[in-house]
């Protein structure tokens, strides 16, 4: 009689696992929930705090000097340190340059102008570079997140990068100045 109650209590418990099992595997076959997509009012807020900084950008016109050595209109990336680091970029800049017909892109960075010439050849990148060792281009020009991108006509001003991301709607931006 112990032995069949046994028997059965084990059973009852095999079915159980079985049964409960079942439910938690059968919970990856049905369709799952989707997340829903952030409120508005978030969307809002994120797209006002990447515009912030923008907010201390020079207005269009104005002119550098180190910039007006080069004639016609020039797309200009400038950089902090570390030519190499952003390479990528910058390739992708060169071929943006010479799909739009643009004269070479200029770089304005911080390394030496050794160091850049070096790194561009390495990596055939068609360049201009002009160093900045202090930083005051970059600082005039609101570079707060380099590589930023911008589009001087003989030294002048004309186009500024308004975006952080280098998708399609910058690149159709490039294209059309």
């Amino acid at each position: 009689m112990k032995g069949e109650f046994l028997d059965r209590v084990l059973i009852v418990l095999i079915v159980a696992l079985v049964i409960a099992n079942g439910l938690l595997i059968g919970r990856n076959w049905l369709p799952q929930k989707s997340p829903s997509s952030p409120p508005k009012w978030w969307l809002d807020m994120i797209k006002t705090a990447q515009q912030k900084p923008f907010e201390n950008d020079p207005p269009l016109g104005i002119e550098i000097d180190a910039l007006k050595r080069f004639p016609g209109r020039r797309l200009v990336i400038v950089l902090d340190r570390c030519t190499e680091c952003v390479l990528g970029t910058l390739k992708i800049w060169a071929e943006i340059t010479k799909a739009t017909g643009l004269p070479k892109m200029v770089v304005v960075t911080e390394d030496s102008l050794e160091e850049a010439k070096r790194i561009f050849h390495q990596h055939r990148i068609d360049a201009e570079v002009v160093t900045d060792h202090q930083g005051s281009i970059a600082q005039k020009l609101n570079a707060f997140a380099p590589p930023r991108a911008y589009t001087f006509e003989s030294g002048r001003l004309v186009w500024k990068q308004v975006s952080l991301n280098l998708g399609q709607e910058t690149n159709l931006e490039v294209k059309r100045r």
